[in-house]
């Protein structure tokens, strides 16, 4: 299964979904230069992906961070050092569905 990315400017996933406890890497491509990203903190105060921030060099992807935490309904936010849409990124269970008998 190819790894998630995720454009900072866009917050547009290719290869979703995102899963919990799952790598993903951040890419942009409207930019080039030092991008760096830092994720909202959950409740607890723990970031939602590791290690936060991260920094690489546009439009290059990132280094796999780490989803830590399945998002709320209207995703997770994040903040870059260029101008994002505001995007939300969802974060989905890696749990299977139990499924009704």
């Amino acid at each position: 299964m190819p790894t998630p990315s995720v454009d900072v400017v866009s917050g547009k996933v290719t290869n979703s979904p995102i899963e919990d406890g799952q790598p993903f890497v951040w890419t942009c491509a409207g930019d080039t230069g030092s991008i760096s990203v830092t994720a909202q903190d959950m409740p607890g105060g723990k970031p939602w992906f590791t290690p936060s921030p991260i920094s690489f060099t546009a439009p290059g992807p990132s280094a796999q961070v780490t989803a830590k935490g399945v998002s709320p309904p209207g995703g997770w936010s994040y903040t870059a050092n260029v101008n994002t849409d505001h995007a939300k990124i969802q974060v989905e269970s890696s749990k299977p569905q139990a499924k009704a008998s």
